[in-house]
């Protein structure tokens, strides 16, 4: 059987050439391999568009903290120098004890703000001020509003009278917010829209935040004109009877927000808006997306009775049931001054009488001499 025996002595070097050729072939695959790994290095060429690159985790999506003296690096994937971002955590974490100390027991404070024309002595923060003093049953609510000063001179004025102030730091160099600005000048636009960061920070931080312009004079609680059923809910310059109709027009100097996610977001988007109406005031904004926030964030908006948390657009004439008076639908510092000092005034000659003569009805306002009350 010499065929069977010459294939089984081939046997072997079939066996041999076949390990050969697997070792080349092994040998080979590592050799070409190492040109270029099969796992990323940190030479391994240029980096996946959908990788963060180093040195950007600390850029938020989100707005800074309104307070932070971070600068425009930062935002722009870059970090901030060790020294100022150590002064902007330590002004973080003054500005949170400061809201600690001035909330209430439900976690609500009162915000105003002020520049140095609006504190000088005998304008309208000392008016303000002394609305609480002669109001009905609102003294306590001082030690939980947080005067955010726009400018050096007014939070001097402020620590002078007040024990929470905060200095707000101008979104751009160089701004000068302190002068008594006139109405829809650019440096008034600056003004009014300087505070909405600050005030979505409050809500980021767990606070319920209760916004009063320093022309509004307290006589009386308004706390209990707010449901904490609506997200937000604001003054009214006009108000037509139905406390959830989107038809009122808002008067955002006076509006309460919730401490919830969706409202910091609404914040956000108020405050991004500004860009598709770039000369218009804060509350013009608002009322043009009102019905946004509504539809695409879910917020719910409420308006409070013009008859009981009051300005001069629509003024309530009934004493007994006004609780807040705001200097609105008028114009310029000297006139607002004027009015208030005599809406407080008017308070004081109403308070003055006996109460069966007050809950007659009969007392109302002083309109002769009047600037802007109608």
């Amino acid at each position: 059987m010499p065929s069977s025996k010459s294939n089984l002595s081939l046997s072997p070097v079939v066996v041999f050439l076949l390990g050969a050729a697997s070792a080349a072939a092994l040998l080979i695959f590592f050799l070409t391999a190492t040109g270029n790994p099969a796992w990323p290095t940190p030479e391994a060429g240029p980096q996946r568009s959908s990788e963060v690159p180093a040195g950007s985790a600390t850029v938020r999506c989100g707005n800074p903290p309104a307070n932070s003296t971070v600068g425009a690096e930062q935002h722009a994937g870059q970090r901030a120098p060790p020294g100022d971002q150590t002064k902007a955590n330590e002004e973080e974490a003054e500005f949170a004890g400061m809201l600690r100390r001035a909330a209430m027991d439900d976690r609500t404070v009162i915000m105003t703000s002020v520049n140095e024309a609006w504190a000088a002595p005998g304008s309208l923060l000392d008016s303000f001020l002394e609305s609480f003093r002669v109001g009905e049953n609102v003294s306590h609510f001082v030690q939980h509003i947080v005067v955010v000063a726009m400018d050096g001179g007014a939070f001097r004025r402020c620590q002078a009278v007040h024990p929470h102030c905060h200095l707000l730091r101008p979104e751009k160099d160089g701004l000068d917010l302190s002068g008594a600005k006139s109405y829809m000048t650019k440096d008034y636009l600056d003004l009014v829209w300087s505070k909405l960061k600050l005030q979505q920070r409050i809500l980021e931080l767990g606070y319920n935040l209760l916004f009063t312009d320093v022309d509004v004079a307290w006589f009386r609680n308004p706390m209990v004109h707010i449901t904490m059923g609506a997200d937000i809910t604001t003054s009214s310059d006009f108000y037509f009877g139905n406390p959830d109709d989107l038809g009122n027009y808002p008067n955002t100097g006076f509006i309460f927000f919730k401490s919830t996610a969706k409202n910091a977001r609404a914040m956000a988007y108020w405050h991004a808006a500004r860009r598709r109406f770039p000369e218009n005031h804060d509350q013009f904004v608002f009322n043009e997306i009102k019905r946004e926030l509504v539809a695409e964030l879910g917020v719910r908006i409420r308006f409070i009775d013009a008859a009981t948390v009051s300005g001069f657009c629509q003024l309530g004439r009934d004493l007994n049931r006004i609780a807040t008076v705001h200097m609105t639908c008028c114009i310029g510092l000297e006139n607002k001054l004027f009015d208030l000092k005599r809406v407080v005034a008017d308070w004081k000659r109403y308070m003055a009488r006996p109460l069966w003569e007050r809950q007659m009805g009969k007392i109302g306002w002083t309109f002769e001499g009047g600037r802007c009350i109608h």
